[in-house]
């Protein structure tokens, strides 16, 4: 098994006052917040999705980000999931707004694993826990960079080093799928 060791430590906001009656809140422990009138909020992480797409030639495709944080780093194809989505439906909406493609252009995608980041979103950080899969590109799928996605950026397993990639997530994630797909590359990360 890999050993993946994160590059930074998870800090997490502070709450100040009570969503449900506006009263001031005192941290119990970890991400449990409590107010005087008996409430107990909870700051828990941010769901997202990636994925890591392969194309019918075994290549990896991987997004080059066009945008902060982490700009011009390798990432998989994702994002946050929004409002009432299920995990699948936000990996859908994202790979059809950053690469235009729909279900019927990729394989169906397998789970992989869930990993922790800290993430820079609007200037703050924010803990989010991104739940990573894997498809395959079907012969006729045309995709393109858009959204958040500078370019598609192609190159085999074995070839992609963790300092090319952005984010603890998605690292958790390339090992996770180096450690399936190609178990002879996992001392050359």
């Amino acid at each position: 098994m890999i050993e993946f060791v994160p590059s930074i430590i998870l800090i997490s906001m502070e709450l100040n006052f009570c969503r449900r009656c506006g009263a001031p809140l005192t941290k119990k422990n970890g991400h449990v917040y409590t107010c005087e009138r008996g409430h107990t909020i909870f700051l828990n992480p941010v769901p997202t999705v990636g994925v890591f797409l392969f194309d019918t030639s075994d290549n990896l495709l991987l997004s080059v980000r066009a945008i902060e944080p982490d700009k011009g780093a390798l990432d998989a194809f994702g994002g946050f999931v929004d409002g009432d989505e299920t995990f699948e439906q936000a990996l859908e909406r994202e790979l059809h707004e950053e690469l235009g493609l729909t279900s019927s252009d990729y394989s169906k995608p397998v789970y992989l694993t869930s990993a922790v980041n800290q993430y820079r979103y609007g200037g703050e950080p924010i803990t989010v826990i991104s739940n990573l899969y894997y498809a395959r590109l079907k012969p006729s799928a045309q995709p393109k960079a858009r959204d958040d996605v500078a370019e598609i950026h192609k190159i085999t397993l074995n070839d992609v080093r963790l300092d090319m990639i952005g984010g603890d997530d998605i690292r958790r994630g390339l090992l996770v799928l180096k450690e399936l797909f190609a178990p002879e590359a996992k001392s050359q990360v």
